[in-house]
């Protein structure tokens, strides 16, 4: 049974990429209009992928039964995912050219809501509402994505790299609950 506190911290674990992407957009692009342009674009990615990802486990669902095992694999596969990449860039890119409009927006707003779709594949076990599941997802990545951009024009981008490490271990955690 998935809990709102399980809602909460895959919502907590899937803004962690646009929470670190916007801490490295807000070092240099940290007006009111970017927050919201980030905030919006995100939040609304983190939204559709669970859904979407929701419709395509209860696809699979019909079709195999049960699907509990690879929920939790989707998670692991999400969680490895994010510690490689965390382990891998130690440093923000700094952009050009503000990446918080048109096609550079879609991009990273596409890029960071990949794995929200595995994890719409594991929502599909649950009995709630994947759209009321989607809802938190998506605000959640909205506020997070706020909270990088501010984080961003103050810090540097010291903080980044350390997030995805904690999003990897919140996403393990979950996947072993699935699985026990």
């Amino acid at each position: 049974m998935i809990t709102f506190y399980d809602i909460l911290g895959i919502a907590l674990a899937m803004s962690i990429d646009a929470f670190c992407v916007c801490i490295c957009v807000g070092m240099k692009y940290n007006k009111p209009a970017n927050y919201m342009r980030l905030g919006a674009a995100f939040g609304f990615f983190q939204f559709i992928m669970p859904v979407a990802g929701a419709y395509a486990g209860r696809l699979l669902m019909k079709y195999t039964g049960n699907i509990k095992y690879l929920a939790a694999a989707f998670l692991f596969y999400v969680a490895f995912h994010m510690f490689r990449e965390a382990w891998k860039n130690k440093e923000c890119k700094v952009y050009l050219s503000d990446p918080t409009v048109g096609v550079a927006l879609l991009m990273l707003s596409l890029a960071t809501s990949m794995d929200a779709l595995g994890a719409g594949i594991s929502l599909a076990l649950w009995d709630g509402g994947i759209i009321w599941a989607s809802c938190v997802i998506g605000i959640v990545c909205a506020l997070m994505s706020f909270l990088g951009v501010f984080i961003g024009k103050r810090s540097r981008g010291y903080v980044g790299h350390y997030a995805e490490y904690f999003g990897a271990f919140i996403l393990a955690v979950i996947g072993v609950r699935f699985v026990l």
